[in-house]
């Protein structure tokens, strides 16, 4: 019976350990969408958009069923190159980003003296020899570029419209694109933070235009609220890039005689007359100022809107405005 034992007791543990270690699952590194916010706060620590580490593009899946399969791609890769094609930029072989996922490159952001991350989206049947129109994309007030970029239906028009979305995240949740002047920074943040979020958007339009072939004719805004304010501020700041602007509940403030030097940038605005946090009031005297000036635009005025769920509820409105209002070649800056 001792012999027996000796015998039966280790061949059990051997057995039994061999088991739990085929049971254990491969780490997942794939993210949802829906998780996509998190995300971006998680990477941006003390909410200055720092990013730490190399620099390797972060991936967020579309599916939340994406965090399941996220384990199996590398042993899957082969047969799933059609469905999940990535594009290879430069010289660097780091350098891939994956079509038809919001994913987040990173670069650094001299100015700042810190790595940023980005919001990006290539449409599903991108092709990089081609050339594509480009929509930056401005999320609102203690948002971020993971959370802009899914708002429902956005990258659907993307894939069938055949756009590239590029979602700075402006230096931190709160630096206004500038629209404030170039100071509030508040606490820890640096002074000169509205000058910082203004540049962190040019220097990734910049990049995107230096790693993509973009239709310099077709370089668009789009922003929501806080976003809206800082898209109406860049258009008037740097009229010669834009081909046009979409604006949603545009917390746009200051001096309204601004709006001249964006005069020829048709605009497209929306506003819900019930919204409690941008005032129908202010953006109706945009609209009025817009009128004054002969400025093209389209303003759809939501009756008992609010601030938030109309932000993604006229996309069709806005990519057909988009499409027939390029920039005329005459009226193109360089790089």
């Amino acid at each position: 019976m001792r012999r027996f034992c000796s015998l039966f007791v280790p061949a059990v543990f051997l057995v039994t350990t061999l088991l739990v270690t085929l049971a254990q699952p491969e780490r997942c590194i794939a993210q949802s969408v829906t998780n996509a916010p998190q995300q971006s706060k998680d990477k941006e620590g003390d909410s200055s958009g720092q990013v730490s580490g190399a620099g390797k593009p972060a991936v967020a899946g579309s599916k939340a069923s994406d965090a399941d399969s996220g384990a199996k791609e590398n042993t899957n890769s082969e047969v799933k190159k059609d469905a999940e094609s990535t594009v290879q930029i430069g010289d660097d072989r780091n350098a891939r980003f994956k079509t038809g996922r919001i994913i987040f490159p990173t670069y650094e952001f001299e100015m700042g003296k810190k790595r940023l991350f980005y919001g990006l989206y290539l449409p599903k049947n991108f092709v990089k020899s081609k050339t594509y129109p480009l929509v930056v994309v401005l999320h609102g007030l203690n948002g971020s570029p993971g959370q802009i970029l899914a708002y429902p239906g956005l990258t659907k028009y993307a894939d069938n419209e055949e756009y590239i979305l590029v979602a700075p995240m402006g230096y931190n949740a709160r630096g206004w694109y500038g629209s404030r002047g170039k100071g509030g920074g508040r606490g820890s943040e640096p002074r000169n933070l509205g000058e910082l979020s203004e540049q962190d958007v040019m220097e990734v339009l910049k990049l995107t235009r230096k790693n993509f072939q973009i239709d310099p004719t077709r370089i668009y805004l789009f922003g929501h609220s806080m976003g809206g304010g800082g898209s109406m501020h860049l258009a008037m700041t740097y009229p010669q890039i834009w081909a046009a602007i979409a604006v949603i509940a545009p917390a746009a403030y200051g001096n309204r005689d601004r709006l001249a030097t964006a005069k020829d940038i048709p605009a497209y605005v929306v506003q819900g007359d019930k919204d409690r946090l941008v005032s129908v009031q202010q953006t109706r005297r945009w609209v009025e100022k817009m009128k004054e000036l002969g400025m093209k635009h389209e303003y759809i005025e939501v009756k008992n809107g609010g601030h938030v769920f109309l932000a993604w509820q006229h996309f069709d409105g806005i990519f057909s405005f988009f499409k027939a209002n390029p920039k005329l070649p005459q009226q193109i800056s360089p790089k």
